[in-house]
């Protein structure tokens, strides 16, 4: 993209950000507002791709993809967190996808295989590329069984039907958030802190189970 095309770009994508920010939170105008912004973003062929090699292909895009579709979530949430005296529209997008969308949306991916991958790869320091099948049905049947009745018991508060165990199985069915809180009739970041919760206050029996199998 020339440089020309590239200040009209910033500048038609930051006179969309004002103008959803001057709309009434929950209007229409707002709405259509906020679509047509993120859609001129996504044509504008300027996204970052962070740590674009660490990763197999089919990995990354799945990866990519969730964090892009958190990171729409966002900015129809919160455009009026973006400040225009700061930074052009693609540098916020971008510095919000690689600092914390992508970053969050690695162990959310590698935890529909294994239920959080990325925190048992961090406790023995091995990364993990690409999806082992086996360890995938061993946390599978290991959390579904539940032996110790652990997993059916923890669930969201004033929400008995939200455990952690029918989180865990709807991840492991590759379902996204949004799907999942929908279902549940709970929010988006009440339904994914309660599971990343639960992760780490399971991690050492998961890893137990998975290293004596």
């Amino acid at each position: 993209m020339d440089n020309t095309r590239s200040k009209e770009l910033d500048l038609e994508l930051q006179q969309l950000a004002l103008l959803a920010q001057q709309q009434p939170v929950k209007t229409i105008k707002r709405q259509l507002v906020l679509t047509r912004l993120v859609n001129e973003i996504k044509l504008s062929g300027r996204l970052c791709h962070p740590q674009r090699n660490q990763f197999s292909a089919r990995l990354y895009e799945e990866i990519y993809n969730e964090a892009l579709q958190e990171l729409w979530l966002y900015i129809c949430q919160n455009i009026h967190k973006y400040e225009p005296e700061r930074a052009s529209v693609i540098v916020w997008v971008n510095v919000l996808l690689e600092r914390r969308f992508f970053r969050e949306a690695i162990p959310k991916v590698l935890g529909k295989a294994s239920v959080e991958r990325m925190n048992l790869s961090e406790l023995e320091n091995t990364p993990y590329l690409e999806e082992p099948p086996a360890l995938t049905e061993v946390l599978r049947e290991y959390i579904e069984n539940d032996p110790e009745n652990l997993f059916k018991k923890e669930h969201i508060e004033k929400y008995p039907s939200a455990t952690f165990q029918a989180l865990a199985q709807r991840r492991f069915k590759g379902k996204s958030w949004k799907e999942i809180a929908a279902e549940f009739e709970v929010k988006i970041p009440t339904a994914s802190s309660f599971y990343y919760r639960c992760i780490d206050k399971f991690q050492s029996k998961i890893r137990e189970h998975c290293v004596n199998c």
